[in-house]
């Protein structure tokens, strides 16, 4: 079902005096404020993948964020987004349905219930 625990060092948050990180050089990243409930999301879906190894964090301070975020990364100068294979994706459910059908194991839907992947409730 979930995936192995794994002890996980959470990086320093990033701030406005914090350099500009190599972007877009094959290394896959979640931008991400950890107290922010959207970003969570993602930053759940990460680790209940097992990916804590494959997608790194990078924590930013939302209030002082780096100018090079928006300049470079996210344009919408939100959390979360995702850097992966030279593209970018924001959102935070745009990132979990791009986590789950990116990367294999486990599903978030498995298929045994029947469940249509983001199929609407209502």
């Amino acid at each position: 079902m979930a995936s192995q625990y794994v002890q996980e060092v959470l990086p320093p948050i990033l701030n406005s005096t914090a350099e500009q990180r190599c972007l877009f050089d094959g290394t896959t990243r979640l931008y991400t404020y950890y107290f922010c409930p959207y970003a969570q999301r993602a930053w759940i879906t990460r680790n209940y993948k097992g990916l804590q190894e494959e997608i790194k964090l990078v924590p930013l301070n939302l209030l002082d964020r780096p100018a090079w975020y928006k300049e470079k990364v996210y344009s919408g100068n939100k959390v979360p987004a995702m850097e992966h294979n030279g593209k970018l994706i924001g959102e935070s459910l745009d990132i979990i349905k791009y986590l789950d059908t990116n990367f294999e194991v486990p599903s978030l839907f498995p298929d045994h219930l029947g469940i249509h992947k983001y199929q609407t409730w209502c």
